[in-house]
């Protein structure tokens, strides 16, 4: 019989988003405008008025954005809606490319450290975890039979995944 392949938890997926959103921190800080994002999160309920009239009072677009992830950290959904909200403005598309592909990436390390039976020591060498993301960068690129890749291809199939993911979840 075959052992039935790991899976995360709720628990373990909210802690991937958290830590995708942390790892992000500075570029989402330099690229995402906080306010265009105030309804969707707002009508969501992942932010309130208070929530955002704080965000709302930093003194610059970093400082805005890097308050509006703090409040997405805390909720569980902040992360998804987020992208949603993104996904809504049509303007950022390449936010969802970005927090995807960082999702998907600390998802499957996660998953290859519980294969491994690694959850309570996870002591891999660094060199392990390296190889580890290149062959899952490597096993993403999609290329067509001339050999070139297709990045819009890969996009489509990362946001399909993600949103299953979201749904799974």
């Amino acid at each position: 019989m075959e052992p039935t392949a790991p899976s995360l938890t709720e628990e373990d997926l909210t802690e991937v988003k958290k830590d995708a959103l942390e790892n992000l921190r500075v570029y989402l800080c330099e690229k995402i405008i906080a306010e265009r994002h105030f309804d969707h999160l707002r009508a969501k309920k992942i932010l309130s008025r208070e929530d955002t009239e704080e965000i709302s009072c930093r003194t610059s677009s970093r400082k805005r954005a890097g308050k509006l992830l703090d409040y997405l950290q805390e909720n569980p959904k902040g992360l998804d809606t987020l992208v949603e909200s993104i996904r809504r403005e049509k303007t950022q598309n390449f936010l969802i490319q970005k927090i995807t592909d960082e999702v998907l990436k600390l998802r499957n390390i996660k998953l290859e450290h519980l294969k491994d039976g690694a959850t309570n020591n996870l002591s891999r060498s660094n060199s392990d975890e390296s190889n580890f993301s290149e062959k899952l960068r490597a096993s993403t690129v999609i290329y067509h039979p001339e050999g070139e890749s297709s990045y819009e291809s890969f996009y489509k199939i990362a946001v399909m995944i993600y949103l299953h993911l979201i749904h799974v979840f």
